[in-house]
C-alpha cells in the first residue's frame, strides 16, 4: 500500500463508543501506531468534539444509547463543518441490511465486532490514505484553477494590448478592424444607419518641430481625449496611425453625416480655453455614412473618410493662408 501523505503523529482520530473497554482497547491499538486519539463515550460528546476540531477520521460504533450512530453520521454529514470526514463504522450487528444503511447514511467502511486488530488497523489506513489522497486532489485541482484563470487574466491583457494604442488608450488600427468590421454587419443586418469618421491633428509636424516630439505626443493624447469624451461608448474611437484618428458611429441620422462636426469643435475650442498650453488643438473631419444597400467594405468606407478629411484640411489650410497662417502638417 502506498504511504500516508500524513505521519501518524498528524492524524487526529475520533474513536467513538459506549462501552469504555472498547474505547481504551480500540484508542491503545491506534495509539502504538502513533495516531492522536480524541474518545467519546456517546453520540452527542462525539458530534461536539467533531464540530469543535474536525478530525482526520471518525470510528463510530452504531448501537449506543440516546443517538445511535446512525444518527450521528447523519448529523455529521448534514454539516459543512464535518461532511468529508470519512466514518468507519464498527458493530456487532452483522446483517446485509445493517450495513447497506450505514453505506447509505455516508458511512465508508464498516467493521463487525468482534475486531481484529490487524484488519482496524489496515482498514483505517486505508480511509486515511483515500481521504488524504482526494484533499490532495482539491488542491492540486484548485492550483490549477487558479493557474487557468490566471493564463486567461494573461491571454486577455495580451489580447487588449495587442489591439490597443499604448500612447493614448483608444483602439489601435487592428482593434478597430477587428471592432467596427463586426458592428458594421451588425449594421447591415438590421439596416441601422452608421457613420464612419476619420479625424486628422493639424499641425502636428509644426508642433513637434518647434515644441519636440515630447510636446507632440501631448497633443496626440489631448485629440484623443477630446474624441472620446465627444462619443458614446458605443462608439468605436481609435488611433490608426501618427495623427490620425478614426471614430465608428454605430447609430447616426441617415444623410446627415456632418452632425457630429458643431460637437467636435465646440469641445475642441472649450479644451483650448481650458488650456493655456503652448499650442492650439485644431482637427480636420471627413465623415461617410455607411451605405446599407451597397456592397462597401469598411476599409473603403475609410478611405472615403480619408480623401473627405483631406478636402476639409485643404479647404482649411487655404482659409489660413488667406491670413497668413500655415497650419500644415
Amino acid at each position: 500500500m502506498a504511504n500516508l501523505l500524513k505521519s501518524p503523529s498528524e492524524t487526529n482520530i475520533l474513536v467513538v463508543d459506549d462501552t469504555p473497554d472498547n474505547l481504551r482497547l480500540l484508542a491503545k491499538m491506534l495509539e502504538l501506531q502513533g495516531y492522536t486519539i480524541r474518545k467519546s463515550l456517546n453520540g452527542r460528546m462525539a458530534l461536539q468534539a467533531a464540530y469543535r476540531h474536525p478530525p482526520d477520521l471518525i470510528l463510530l460504533d452504531i448501537n449506543m444509547p440516546e443517538m445511535n450512530g446512525y444518527e450521528v453520521c447523519q448529523q455529521l454529514k448534514a454539516s459543512k463543518i464535518t461532511d468529508q470526514i470519512p466514518i468507519i463504522f464498527i458493530s456487532a450487528l452483522d446483517q446485509i441490511n445493517d450495513k447497506v444503511q450505514a453505506f447509505e447514511l455516508g458511512g465508508q467502511d464498516y467493521i463487525t465486532k468482534p475486531f481484529q486488530e490487524l484488519e482496524v488497523l489496515m482498514r483505517v489506513k486505508n480511509q486515511l490514505l483515500i481521504k488524504q489522497q482526494y484533499q490532495q486532489l482539491l488542491e492540486q485541482n484548485q492550483s490549477l484553477e487558479h493557474e487557468i484563470q490566471e493564463r486567461l487574466k494573461a491571454e486577455a491583457e495580451v489580447r487588449q494590448l495587442s489591439i490597443t494604442d499604448e500612447l493614448t488608450g483608444l483602439h489601435n488600427r487592428r482593434g478597430f478592424f477587428w471592432l467596427a468590421n463586426h458592428q458594421f454587419k451588425i449594421a447591415r443586418r438590421t439596416e441601422i444607419f452608421c457613420c464612419l469618421l476619420f479625424v486628422d491633428l493639424d499641425g502636428l509636424k509644426q508642433i513637434n518641430d518647434s515644441l519636440g516630439h515630447e510636446i507632440g505626443d501631448r497633443a496626440i493624447i489631448d485629440t484623443a481625449q477630446v474624441l472620446k469624451q465627444s462619443f458614446r461608448e458605443s462608439d468605436i474611437v481609435a488611433r490608426i496611425g501618427g495623427d490620425e484618428f478614426v471614430i465608428f458611429v454605430s447609430v447616426c441620422y441617415p444623410d446627415n453625416t456632418d452632425e457630429f462636426r458643431p460637437r467636435l469643435q465646440e469641445n475642441i475650442d472649450r479644451f483650448n480655453q481650458e488650456h493655456n498650453y503652448s499650442y492650439q488643438l485644431s482637427i480636420s473631419i471627413g465623415a461617410t455614412q455607411c451605405a446599407l444597400n451597397e456592397n462597401v467594405s469598411l476599409e473603403q468606407l475609410l478611405e472615403q473618410a480619408d480623401k473627405l478629411m483631406y478636402e476639409h484640411k485643404r479647404t482649411k489650410r487655404l482659409g489660413d493662408e488667406s491670413k497668413g497662417n500655415d497650419n500644415s502638417k
